[in-house]
Formats: C-alpha cells, structure tokens, sequence
C-alpha cells in the first residue's frame, strides 16, 4: 500500500513535470485529491507518502506546516461512520431462525468471525475450499 500511494505521487508529478517535491507541490496535490477522498483517506495517504519520501527521497514532509494545516482543514466537521454492532441476542436470533438454505455461508462466517478464528482480511477471503481443507485437517487428526 506504502509503494503504491508513492507511485501514485509520482506518477502525479511526472505528469505534471515535477522535479523538486516542495511544500506546495504536495499540498497541491492534496488539494486535488482531496476532491475525491475523505479526510480520514487523506491523512492514510499522507502517512504512506511521507514514510517513502522519507526513506527513497530524503524528505521529511512531516515538517510541511501549511500541508499539515490543510490536512487538518480538510478534518473540520467530518464525522466518522460508525459500524452498527449486532447485540448478542441479535445475533442468536439470526444463527436459529434464517433459513440455512439461504444463509448458511453468512452464519459461517459469522461463527467464524466471532470466535476468532481469522483475522479480517482472511474472513473477507474466505471460500468454500478453505472450509474443506480446514474440515480434512480436523478429520485426519482424529
């Protein structure tokens, strides 16, 4: 993610016949992607940019004070989205009531989501394979 949001930069500034990353080229193009993405996604974006400036260009952006500035501009009355958060008898009422025939994959992932058993990125990754392979593993070892 670090080298894309960095290639993205740059290939900004060759398009635009960049050489020297000052304080007001990197504002600008804050300023233009700010158009498009949400403050929350424009602070990531900083963050990933600075990190490569700082190791393949020997620039410290974090000391850019009208960028910062305008990063914090960009913040004023934003409002995070909240996740809803399922209660606890919610959640039993789905797992015995949705009819298995067209919820099951969702009360899997459910059930597997809730014990833990994989970390965000795998749970979104899941598929029916996987399942199988976990299901031979336990098999074999009993």
């Amino acid at each position: 993610l670090y080298r894309i949001a960095y290639n993205r930069f740059k290939k900004w500034c060759a398009g635009k016949n960049v050489q020297v990353y000052s304080e007001n080229v990197l504002l600008a193009y804050f300023s233009e992607n700010a158009k498009n993405y949400k403050s929350s996604t424009l602070w990531a974006q900083y963050s990933m940019v600075k990190s490569c400036l700082i190791i393949y260009d020997n620039i410290d952006i974090s000391k850019f004070p009208k960028l910062i500035a305008f990063l914090k501009r960009t913040g004023d009355g934003y409002q995070a989205k909240k996740s809803k958060i399922l209660t606890k008898s919610e959640i039993d009422r789905f797992l015995s009531s949705a009819d298995d025939k067209e919820f099951l994959m969702i009360k899997v992932g459910l059930i597997l989501g809730i014990a833990g058993a994989c970390r965000t990125d795998e749970l979104v990754n899941l598929t029916v394979d996987d399942i199988e392979l976990f299901l031979d593993c336990k098999n074999s070892k009993h």
